[in-house]
């Protein structure tokens, strides 16, 4: 990270705060922590969008998916897996202390300092000393809050930081009990206003009506976490939520996965997450679910479908699957017409239909394919077809401990996948005989020929077959 001067400081600070700059896509590239051998720390608590940083509790908290609680919304009640924490203006992730917290995006720090926490604290709770707390400013008219830091802070105001660069450490500092990060996205001002809050909620507004938040200063949540067209369980378009009884999967989609026990009664619901893909055009697409197989998986799963229009307001079409139909494979459960970008999610929970059987409900990977423009008709001539492979997306990018190669080719042949360091040194291949046309996936470990785990870098990725290759810049982040 950089250190600016305090003219250039200055100047930045002022053209963000009068900026009137409007960022609609999404711009968060990590989740900001170092991320768990399972990929992913679960949300343990949302933003309210009834009215967040409201000081006076007022009994009822409205989460982003457009349920709302009434009973026990005041820290620390709330029920373990419904994150119903009122008034509260940001997203809460458990995890050990001193976990390393990084910048899920690139930005200037605005704050960086431990001082006074809120006066009184959330639930009456004790405060725990001085609050340590990072803002940054990402110039696009969105600030980050870093809550409960534990000293000392890595970045200092003034910073120029990148994507992955540690700025602290988390803790429990302020209005804390357990060691905890609360990250905040705020729009418009960086400031902290408790009667007009600008907080905005980075997982978005999914339901059949207009966001609260927006009524507040005309600022609505957007999913502001960049994505892939194809979301696995660890990847950054996925999102799992706190619930007591999460079972971790070594199978399904790339061998990994999570479960949940089912439940019919929507009350006694306790687990839930949701994706939300990045689509390059409007168009007709297949939504593709893998399931994993010899899991008992449940007959009876709903997949909740919200597709939202330029108000803001989503269109929710309810799915019953069969998570045991064609078992390691994906398959399409529907076929919708989806905006461009990030305006459609995939909820599902541990609510089952009525007639459902099976042990496990199973959050595995979700693809997403237009089929409007897939299909090359027999009569195309051959010359406008140049090239026999292509990269689709390598997804996350930069990554921590794997990354995920999507490639297309048109012919059967054989597939290189090759990684090379900055300085031309070749890093690993991996060979893949006869390879079938169509899209394929693959994903690698961070690891060289040996299986040893390389080192932070630049790298770059090729993929070749019958005589084309492609190639990507990829960025390693520890």
């Amino acid at each position: 990270m950089k250190k600016l001067s305090n003219t250039s400081f200055k100047i930045i600070y002022f053209f963000l705060l009068y900026s009137s700059a409007l960022a609609q896509e999404p711009f968060l590239e990590i989740r900001p922590y170092i991320a768990p051998s399972y990929e992913q720390y679960p949300t343990s608590q949302h933003v309210d969008h009834h009215h967040p940083y409201s000081n006076v509790a007022d009994n009822l908290f409205l989460r982003f998916d457009g349920i709302q609680f009434t009973d026990d919304v005041i820290f620390p009640e709330c029920i373990s897996g419904s994150s119903c924490y009122d008034g509260h203006a940001g997203i809460d992730y458990y995890m050990p202390f001193d976990t390393p917290i990084l910048a899920p995006g690139s930005g200037y720090v605005l704050w960086a300092s431990f001082s006074a926490p809120a006066d009184p604290c959330p639930g009456g709770i004790t405060p725990n000393g001085d609050q340590g707390t990072i803002i940054i400013a990402h110039g696009n008219d969105y600030f980050t809050v870093y809550l409960h830091m534990n000293p000392p802070l890595n970045v200092s105001v003034g910073d120029n930081v990148e994507t992955g660069d540690t700025l602290g450490f988390t803790g429990n500092t302020g209005c804390a009990i357990n060691a905890h990060l609360h990250f905040e996205v705020r729009k418009e001002n960086w400031f902290f206003d408790t009667s007009e809050p600008y907080a905005v909620d980075p997982f978005g507004w999914w339901n059949e009506s207009s966001d609260p938040i927006e009524e507040i200063r005309g600022n609505r949540s957007e999913w502001l976490w960049v994505s892939d067209s194809l979301i696995d369980d660890g990847d950054n378009g996925f999102q799992r939520f706190k619930g007591p009884d999460w079972t971790y999967l070594s199978s399904g989609f790339n061998n990994d996965c999570w479960a949940a026990p089912p439940t019919n009664d929507p009350e006694e619901s306790r687990h839930y997450a949701i994706w939300v893909p990045h689509l390059d055009s409007a168009g007709e697409y297949n939504i593709e679910m893998f399931f994993p197989a010899n899991v008992d998986a449940v007959t009876g799963a709903i997949y909740e479908i919200n597709v939202k229009n330029e108000d803001g307001i989503s269109n929710t079409t309810n799915v019953t699957v069969n998570q045991n139909s064609n078992p390691g494979n994906f398959t399409i459960i529907t076929t919708l017409d989806l905006p461009a970008g990030s305006k459609c999610s995939v909820i599902l929970r541990d609510v089952v239909h009525d007639s459902s059987n099976g042990a496990n409900v199973v959050f595995d990977a979700i693809r997403f394919t237009n089929i409007s423009t897939t299909n090359i008709s027999e009569d195309t001539p051959a010359h406008i077809i140049t090239d026999n492979i292509n990269i689709d997306s390598v997804y996350p990018n930069p990554f921590n401990a794997s990354t995920t190669i999507r490639y297309s080719s048109l012919r059967l042949g054989d597939i290189y996948i090759s990684i090379i360091d900055i300085a031309g040194n070749h890093i690993n291949t991996i060979y893949i005989a006869n390879q079938i046309p169509g899209t394929h996936l693959y994903k690698w470990m961070g690891t060289d020929y040996l299986g040893h785990h390389i080192p932070s870098g630049i790298y770059f990725l090729s993929v070749e077959s019958s005589g084309t290759r492609k190639t990507r810049k990829i960025l390693l982040l520890k």
